[in-house]
């Protein structure tokens, strides 16, 4: 997948503007969390739009703008980070799509588990050694996924343990977490 593509896929999942007191992202728009990017451009322009009554997804409608800077957000924040990965597509737009929910830190962490690198949230020579050496045995792209979604739902779960005013995040969570075979 391109990025526009891993992308897409990744915007299948977010939300328009969403403001929901129990999401420990807090305010969020396409999934882009105020919390977590509190700098990011798009805040004024949302702001400015709450200002002047109108509503946050018909202001998106109407502003091109807005898809570009969450875009550049993605690519920078998110997808850039796990880029560096592999040389497989599919393992990437997994830990991208994974990240935006975990961070992107927190995936690589898991895919670091998974290849038996150090699991330290960067991606450096001896994790990119790691996983060309798990990548090169047949059907491991596969067994990557898989594993990476249970270890996924498993973060999703152990949230959920913690505070359960997060269980109504479940039914979302699970489809993100979900294995998609090629």
């Amino acid at each position: 997948m391109s990025f526009s593509a891993a992308l897409a896929a990744v915007l299948g999942f977010e939300g328009g503007y969403i403001n929901d007191p129990d999401d420990r992202g807090g305010e969020t728009f396409r999934g882009i969390s105020r919390k977590n990017n509190p700098r990011w451009p798009g805040w004024s322009l949302i702001d400015a739009a709450k200002a002047a009554g109108k509503t946050i997804d018909s202001f998106f409608a109407e502003c091109p703008g807005m898809a570009r800077l969450v875009a550049e957000l993605y690519r920078r924040e998110y997808y850039d980070p796990v880029a560096r990965f592999t040389g497989c597509e599919r393992p990437v737009d997994k830990m991208f799509e994974a990240g935006v929910n975990l961070g992107p830190a927190g995936a690589i962490k898991i895919a670091q588990r998974l290849v038996g690198a150090r699991a330290d949230g960067v991606i450096g020579p001896l994790t990119q050694a790691a996983s060309a050496t798990y990548f090169s045995r047949p059907g491991a792209e596969d067994i990557f996924i898989a594993e990476f979604c249970l270890r996924q739902l498993e973060h999703y779960l152990d949230i959920i343990i913690r505070d359960h005013s997060q269980l109504k995040f479940l039914k979302g969570w699970k489809k993100r977490a979900a294995f998609r075979p090629a």
